[in-house]
């Protein structure tokens, strides 16, 4: 018996045979697929893969780039000049409407009984609602910089965002959760929480400031490690006011007519 033949050469590759070399079917769609996407793409999209942001081709080892070449730098200073405050101011309101429905998903996901419901108020409720309420400002500032003029505006989008998560969150709590709850439980719920809520976002809210100032002053892409500290004391707020008042109803000395945490 014949034993195999194990010569490393490259003659018993399938694309030198005789009778030739087909191609995966599912090869050809994907390479049309693919084709298909980059004649679309814009120049946002191929900003994300330009690798003139690379340290190896940093202007001092690589100088600087053609004049035909995209950069980061290039395409956010050629966006600058070409948002309007108008479409700033729209892009704006767009993001305080969307702020509310989207938080709603978080509130949803956070709220309700919980066998564990002390980690869930102090540590995943927090995170999740803190994330979710600042999540298309952060969208913005992340992927298209340019929309935002002032940094008042980001401030404002996360007030609105942590109102707006506020409200439809007390909704849910006095009308799904707790239909039969009692007015001192409905004012607690558009006073204290409403405020908390407003607080937490404006400090996550300083955190996309930062992000954001960062990158337009030094036109580089964004740096979400700038931010991570505020976003981080605005989770640790939220988590120790919702311990505090768990352990406040455990005890006894807060009575708001319900069994769960109240926000």
């Amino acid at each position: 018996m014949a034993k195999p033949d194990h010569h490393p050469g490259i003659e018993n590759e399938p694309h030198l045979q005789d009778q030739g070399f087909a191609t995966d079917p599912t090869e050809e769609k994907a390479a049309r697929l693919l084709e298909f996407e980059q004649s679309q793409a814009t120049d946002a999209d191929h900003v994300e893969h330009t690798v003139w942001s690379e340290p190896a081709l940093s202007p001092q080892l690589a100088g600087n780039p053609a004049e035909d070449q995209l950069t980061y730098e290039r395409w956010l200073a050629k966006n600058i000049l070409e948002t309007s405050w108008l479409t700033s101011c729209y892009i704006t309101l767009l993001i305080v409407l969307s702020a509310g429905p989207w938080g709603i998903l978080g509130a949803i996901i956070s709220a309700g009984a919980s066998p564990y419901v002390a980690v869930m108020a102090t540590v995943f409720g927090p995170v999740t609602e803190e994330v979710v309420k600042v999540a298309v400002a952060l969208w913005v500032v992340e992927k298209r910089p340019y929309l935002f003029i002032s940094s008042g505006q980001i401030l404002f989008c996360t007030a609105c965002g942590g109102f707006s998560f506020a409200a439809l969150e007390n909704l849910v709590y006095t009308f799904i959760y707790f239909p039969n709850h009692t007015p001192e439980f409905s004012a607690f719920r558009w006073t204290v929480c409403v405020a908390l809520h407003l607080t937490c976002s404006s400090l996550a809210g300083i955190g996309l400031v930062r992000i954001w100032n960062d990158t337009i002053r030094n036109q580089h892409r964004p740096q979400l490690t700038i931010g991570v500290p505020w976003f981080f004391i605005a989770m640790v707020v939220h988590g120790l006011y919702n311990l505090m008042v768990y352990l406040a109803e455990t005890v006894g000395w807060l009575d708001l007519g319900m069994s769960d945490l109240p926000n």
